[in-house]
């Protein structure tokens, strides 16, 4: 085990500053507690990170200890099928048409026998509708239908359990030409979505907001409010919440990773990372005690926050990076984390500083080996286009792996 970093960093010193940033973060967040749109008012400092021995540059510094993963199922489905894992053992799957009054349908996939079950073979809301994005907790089936010719969509849930749907649809939101399509996450018997002015509509001022509900509510409840739109999608582990909400909005265009404690009735915020003006998140999720966060482009003047790659820390660091072209949400278990890249997967372990390679399957490198999962999980699930020995796209691998 490699005890000391190039830069002198070591586990010791890496826990040690999360448990002062943990301090630190706690007293500047105790009075953030979140109350109707109080919740926009208190925000960290920006991140401004020029020191490079506040960076441990993983797949550089780390041991490499690649080998066999502990891979549980594989299994072949159609061509065309889209994964989507947030918890429990059913995935939500977008698939290919089973008849020509639909261009997709939208069900399952079972982690345990390998099985998809189609949920809903057409759009509910009429032939200009198509199924637009789908999630599914242990106990919600939520989707999203778009008509594509006036961008007008819907959110719909019902309860789920056993592989079917356990009730009528519910209608959670709405919107036309000046909303975006919600970007959502279903967890356990709730849905979490945020509601965002278009870019190119007539609503680009009004406020972004991010609503939950689950099966059984007669209505949905407010989480919280962002005075520009939200950066990420919505990610839930272990009862926490990770948005990245607009902060600090007098003073520029800053990003707060934010980590909102959802057993708690008024959503305290308990943790919060705001990075440099400008440097915009492309996914981001608090896992354990530290955010896992990917930058899509390289911001000139920002500090190493503002590189591309994919961090893991919090607010005053140190961070762990991966210097690779971030493709996904991480994911993960404990200290190790998965990070996606452009032709594997990496097995970061911040605990016993290694890392581990999950190559794709055969004949899939065009198309990539993507993940399901995002955040917290216990099965880590994957999806891969895969060809033909003539190079012709044939079907899709799924595989299962345990944590």
């Amino acid at each position: 085990m490699k005890l000391f970093g190039k830069n002198g960093i070591t586990r010791r010193r890496f826990l040690i500053g999360g448990a002062a940033a943990t301090a630190a973060t706690a007293a500047a967040v105790s009075m953030g507690g979140c109350s109707g749109n109080d919740n926009t008012d208190e925000s960290g400092e920006p991140q401004i990170v020029d020191d490079e021995s506040q960076v441990i540059d993983a797949l550089d510094e780390y041991s490499d200890v690649s080998g066999e993963f502990n891979n549980i199922a594989t299994w072949q489905l159609p061509l065309g099928t889209l994964l989507f894992h947030s918890d429990g053992v059913w995935s939500a799957a977008m698939m290919a048409p089973e008849s020509a009054a639909s261009p997709n349908t939208v069900g399952v996939l079972s982690l345990t026998s390998g099985n998809l079950v189609t949920l809903v073979s057409s759009a509910t809301r009429g032939r200009r509708y198509n199924f637009h994005d789908v999630r599914c907790g242990s106990g919600v089936f939520a989707w999203l239908e778009v008509d594509y010719s006036s961008l007008t969509w819907v959110l719909l849930a019902a309860g789920f359990a056993d592989g079917q749907l356990t009730g009528d649809p519910e209608q959670l939101d709405q919107g036309d030409s000046d909303w975006e399509p919600s970007m959502f996450t279903a967890v356990g018997s709730t849905v979490y979505w945020q509601k965002m002015p278009s870019t190119n509509g007539s609503k680009t001022t009004e406020a972004s907001h991010c609503y939950r509900w689950s099966v059984g509510d007669s209505d949905s409840e407010e989480v919280w409010e962002s005075p520009g739109r939200f950066a990420t999608h919505p990610r839930v582990c272990d009862n926490v919440l990770t948005i990245s909400p607009r902060v600090r909005a007098d003073e520029g265009t800053y990003y707060g990773m934010t980590a909102v404690d959802l057993s708690d009735s008024n959503f305290r915020q308990i943790d919060q990372l705001v990075l440099p003006a400008g440097v915009r998140p492309f996914e981001a999720v608090y896992m354990g005690s530290s955010f896992a966060f990917a930058i899509e482009a390289s911001y000139s003047g920002s500090g190493i926050l503002g590189n591309m790659g994919t961090f893991i820390g919090r607010e005053g660091g140190p961070y762990v990076y991966v210097a690779r072209e971030p493709a996904a949400c991480p994911a993960g278990k404990g200290t190790r984390y998965l990070i996606k890249t452009r032709a594997s997967h990496c097995l970061i372990d911040t605990d016993a500083q290694t890392y581990a390679v999950l190559a794709c399957p055969d004949r899939s490198l065009d198309y990539g080996d993507y993940p399901a999962s995002e955040g917290t999980c216990d099965l880590f699930v994957t999806y891969a286009t895969t060809k033909d020995t003539q190079g012709i796209p044939e079907s899709v691998v799924a595989r299962v792996f345990q944590l």
